[in-house]
């Protein structure tokens, strides 16, 4: 069974995503290439991609492979300026910190996975803001 993770949710939507841009027949039970009539290539189907089919094909991947989850590790927030970190590359542990060097990694992390630039800039304000001047209580 895989952990109900952020982390494997966003490697099954990649995969997904891969195998939806890459033309398998998800009608069969694996997925497979679609079958290319030579003689009418001017097929309707518009998301056929018949260079990306042949290119498949001679890789060897005319049946898509299953998903694979490659463990990457855990980061965990703690509050007051800790956290734990446990990096791991599929089996392999890579490190394991905790306390203020793991919440530099957690901040890092984060700041990293932000997809917007300006989102990455207000983050990094507000945590400017919240040691400068503390937090917002006044709404509680």
């Amino acid at each position: 069974f895989l952990p109900q993770t952020a982390q494997v949710a966003g490697q099954q939507g990649a995969y997904a995503a891969r195998i939806l841009d890459r033309g398998y027949d998800l009608t069969q039970t694996p997925p497979m290439l679609p079958r290319i009539d030579i003689n009418n290539q001017a097929s309707s189907d518009v998301f056929n991609d018949p260079l990306m089919t042949r290119w498949l094909e001679v890789r060897g991947l005319e049946i898509a492979p299953g998903f694979g989850f490659l463990n990457l590790g855990l980061l965990a927030y703690l509050g007051g300026g800790e956290a734990l970190s446990q990096v791991e590359l599929g089996e392999v542990p890579v490190f394991s910190y905790t306390g203020s060097v793991a919440f530099m990694l957690w901040r890092s992390v984060y700041l990293v996975k932000q997809v917007a630039t300006r989102n990455r800039i207000l983050v990094t304000f507000d945590w400017i803001k919240s040691a400068l001047f503390g937090r917002d209580i006044t709404r509680l």
